[in-house]
């Protein structure tokens, strides 16, 4: 297990489980962006942009310990 954090913007702040400050969210190891996407609550065609560390990302990519992500809604 590890942890990442997790911003959201756009619509995804009506949408999601994630308030405007963030939250720091636990995954399994071997953890992708979609599979964060069900802990925040909401779905594939909700995001518009997917950033990790600063640089544009995929939905299929995977994450690591102490990764920032912002999805954009």
């Amino acid at each position: 297990m590890f942890r990442v954090r997790v911003q959201v913007s756009g619509k995804l702040l009506n949408n999601s489980r994630i308030s405007q400050e963030g939250a720091d969210l636990t995954l399994p190891e071997g953890a992708r962006v979609r599979d964060l996407l069900t802990q925040v609550g909401v779905f594939d065609d909700e995001v518009r942009h997917v950033i990790v560390n600063g640089r544009r990302g995929r939905l299929d990519q995977s994450l690591r310990r102490n990764d920032k992500v912002e999805l954009q809604g």
